[in-house]
Parts: C-alpha cells; sequence; structure tokens
C-alpha cells in the first residue's frame, strides 16, 4: 500500500508539473514565460505590444492562436518576437524593424517597442542555463513579469518588469525563446 501511495503521489506531481508547460497555440517565433502560471486556456504568457496591433508599450499576454496564411503585419501575430543573440535584441516579428526597449525613469520602468539601434537598453543576454533575459548593461537585472494576472478582453495579461535575478521568483523570469 505504501509504494502504491508513493507512485500515486510521484505520478501526480509529475503530470502537475507538466501541466505548468504552456501549450502555446502561435507559430514560431515567440518568447514565452516557462511555466503557464494561472493562464486560462493553458497558452502561456508571450511577448506582447499593449493593445491590437503595433504599439509603443509592451507587457506580456496569453499567447494566441495561429494565424496562418495571414500577412507578417496582421494584429494577431503582435505576441511574436524573436531573440537575436548578435544583436541581443527581443525584435518584433510582426513588426519589423522594432525591438523591445527598457525605459527608467526614477526607479520606475516600462517597455516600449521602439526602433531597433544601438541604445544599450535594446540589449538583452538571454541565459541558456537559467532561461533568463538580462538587461546587458546590467545582467544583475531581469526581465520578469509582474505577480498579477488582470483581464485583457478574453484574454490575460501581466505587467513587464525588471527586477533583481536574485531577489524575484524564478518563475516569473524564466523565459522560453522559440525560433522558427
Amino acid at each position: 500500500m505504501r509504494t502504491s501511495l508513493l507512485s500515486a503521489l510521484f505520478f501526480g506531481a509529475a503530470s502537475i508539473a507538466a501541466a505548468d508547460a504552456p501549450q502555446v497555440p502561435s507559430q514560431a517565433p515567440y518568447i514565452v514565460l516557462s511555466e503557464n502560471h494561472d493562464e486560462p486556456n493553458g497558452f502561456g504568457f508571450c511577448i506582447d505590444t499593449y493593445g491590437p496591433g503595433q504599439s509603443d508599450l509592451m507587457q506580456t499576454h496569453s499567447c494566441k492562436p495561429a494565424s496562418e496564411g495571414e500577412p507578417r503585419t496582421y494584429a494577431g501575430h503582435d505576441t511574436r518576437f524573436q531573440y537575436d543573440a548578435d544583436s541581443l535584441q527581443v525584435m518584433s516579428y510582426a513588426f519589423e524593424g522594432f525591438c523591445m526597449q527598457v525605459l527608467i525613469a526614477s526607479e520606475k520602468a516600462e517597455f516600449a517597442l521602439l526602433e531597433c539601434s544601438d541604445h544599450p537598453r535594446q540589449k538583452f543576454v538571454y541565459n541558456d542555463a537559467d532561461q533568463t533575459l538580462r538587461l546587458n548593461e546590467d545582467q544583475e537585472i531581469c526581465v520578469t513579469v509582474a505577480s498579477e494576472t488582470v483581464p485583457a478582453g478574453p484574454w490575460v495579461k501581466r505587467a513587464l518588469t525588471l527586477e533583481a535575478c536574485d531577489s524575484a521568483d524564478a518563475a516569473r523570469q524564466q523565459w522560453s525563446v522559440v525560433a522558427e
């Protein structure tokens, strides 16, 4: 009986852990939190622009279903981003020539989608070992998502933040970078 109870606990825990991985319906490329957290569809949270289509500000949002046959600039592709290890930039798939940039003022950080440039706050280092996106100019700071999930129409979203890599919940800083 003890063996069957331990087996049930082990296999139950394994299925819960597997259930935490997002089942992203989007076509690659995309950057998604490695754990699903509380995204109700199980799709996970992808890096995204505010509102439908191109926006100046960024967040995370429920990853969106694939939109095959739609042009690259289709508004539904706004949750598709790619990481370029050579330029150290997080680049929009839908809006070519636009990259994620951190805007920092008075210890508050916002993320914006701006024209790609050599600006130091457009440079991020993706660490494969711990799955973090670190600000290149200060690699002790990680791209993190807020702990609160809020409604976003039929979807949900979370704010993007910058936090010390060693002080925030690691699960809110771990990203899966999926290339084309």
